[in-house]
């Protein structure tokens, strides 16, 4: 038996060696690293949870981050950063990151949005993103960058990379899209669309890649390109860094909302996030901010919303109009056209998108002895609807133009008197957003382009 012992103790040995030299080996060296890259940032949600040296989760529902309530885009969700919408786990044998939709009752819906904003950002590069969709109409699944500038310049100032987009109502398409501020301080664009070929992005895993350069940014799936955009001048925002975020939306403008066929919860599986820098590289300087330039909209005078307010209304303190959208936010001027005062304010909406401006107020008020919003619009008779929308700190509630009748006034002026009670939940002892205008169709529901004044704006007792 000691004999015995003292053969199979070096071979012992020797296979604990190399076992402890097998499991020392750096799991990165599985990683199939494209030709010309280095690896620089990674997660393979292969730990159990999700790590917080790697990502950081945006909750609420956005006013949080100065955005209208909806994340700028009318969404039904409340971010949480919560196991039931966003954990590890597994899907069959590959472990992934599940990004959870959830519904808990009608109009009330929880996910989660993870970021590397303050942990991680890049610039130039290549970014591999394994995922499988969830689907359903009202689904709105994203992989995206954002600058890293953004509390410093507005979006799209700060500058966009959509490297993947989904409908949930057609799991077969997704989109690869930019968003910035152009020279003329206008919304500038690019989208391109990709068609499954096979199995759609909610049946199995594709592989969604950004490939950033100084000159050009090029959009693939499963390694085809399908669309590229040369980074030209007045883009700037493309020469500096952007961090990564994963998210899935419920509802919004672009995809709609849920209905009767959208199933709970929907999730997004995401198998591993990968960054690569090239070899031998030395980016160039990015450029100086000028937050003028890259400011969306033009430069607005100083209490230029005073101009739609009826005179002698005070309740509203100082306001700041801002406009907001997809493409379809109007330009702000005045008009000498006026039923109150010299001038009215002027939205003129470009239509073909989705977009509008609101009243800003400086600190929330509490405009709850009022009965009824009254207000003029001199509008096109094509523009038959439009959403009117209040915001408190913590509640918004919109309604429909075409739902109310108006009074005709003087230069083609109609009144609105619109009852408070009709802005279901809104909270008005702390109202800030005393008037919004948004998305102006025509009888088809088309977007449309319109020229509208407003004036004589105020709350009262009728």
């Amino acid at each position: 038996m000691e004999r015995l012992l003292k053969i199979l103790l070096p071979a012992i040995f020797v296979i604990a060696a190399y076992a402890c030299e097998k499991n020392d080996t750096d799991p990165t060296d599985a990683i199939d690293i494209p030709e010309g890259y280095v690896l620089v940032w990674n997660d393979e949600f292969d730990e159990g949870q999700i790590d917080p040296q790697k990502w950081t989760f945006e909750t609420g529902d956005g006013t949080d981050y100065g955005l209208p309530r909806g994340w700028g885009n009318n969404e039904l969700q409340i971010y949480t950063n919560s196991d039931e919408n966003a954990r590890v786990g597994m899907d069959g044998d590959i472990s992934a990151l599940m990004i959870t939709a959830v519904k808990h009752a009608e109009n009330d819906y929880t996910s989660a949005k993870l970021t590397t904003n303050g942990l991680f950002s890049m610039r130039f590069g290549r970014i591999d993103v394994r995922a499988k969709l969830p689907e359903g109409q009202g689904i709105w699944p994203a992989i995206w960058m954002l600058g890293d500038n953004r509390e410093i310049v507005d979006w799209p100032g700060c500058g966009e990379i959509d490297i993947m987009e989904m409908l949930g109502h057609d799991p077969n398409i997704i989109y690869g899209s930019i968003h910035y501020v152009d020279k003329e301080n206008r919304k500038g664009e690019s989208q391109g669309v990709f068609e499954a070929p096979g199995a759609s992005f909610s049946e199995a895993y594709h592989v969604f890649t950004l490939v950033w350069t100084p000159e050009k940014l090029s959009f693939m799936v499963d390694g085809v390109q399908y669309h590229e955009v040369a980074i030209e001048d007045g883009m700037k925002e493309f020469l500096r860094n952007f961090y990564l975020i994963l998210n899935v939306a419920v509802g919004g403008y672009w995809p709609g909302y849920p209905d009767a066929t959208t199933s709970f919860p929907q999730r997004m599986y995401v198998d591993y996030v990968r960054v690569f820098e090239m070899e031998d590289f030395t980016p160039p300087a990015p450029p100086i901010l000028n937050i003028e330039e890259e400011t969306l909209g033009q430069p607005l005078e100083p209490n230029i919303a005073d101009n739609a307010i009826k005179e002698g209304f005070e309740e509203l303190g100082n306001l700041e109009v801002i406009a907001f959208g997809g493409g379809g936010e109007p330009y702000i001027d005045t008009s000498e056209n006026a039923i109150d005062g010299g001038l009215s304010l002027v939205f003129d909406f470009p239509g073909g998108s989705w977009g509008g401006a609101y009243f800003l107020m400086e600190q929330p008020r509490n405009l709850s002895s009022y009965s009824h919003l009254v207000f003029a619009l001199n509008k096109p008779e094509n523009l038959v609807d439009a959403e009117i929308k209040l915001e408190s700190s913590t509640t918004n509630a919109a309604l429909f133009l075409k739902d109310y009748e108006s009074t005709p006034l003087t230069n083609g002026f109609v009144e609105y008197a619109i009852p408070l009670s009709d802005f279901q939940g809104l909270d008005l002892i702390q109202l800030k957003i005393p008037f919004a205008i948004w998305n102006p169709t025509d009888g088809n529901g088309t977007f449309v382009a319109a020229t509208v004044l407003i004036d004589n704006v105020h709350f009262a007792n009728l």
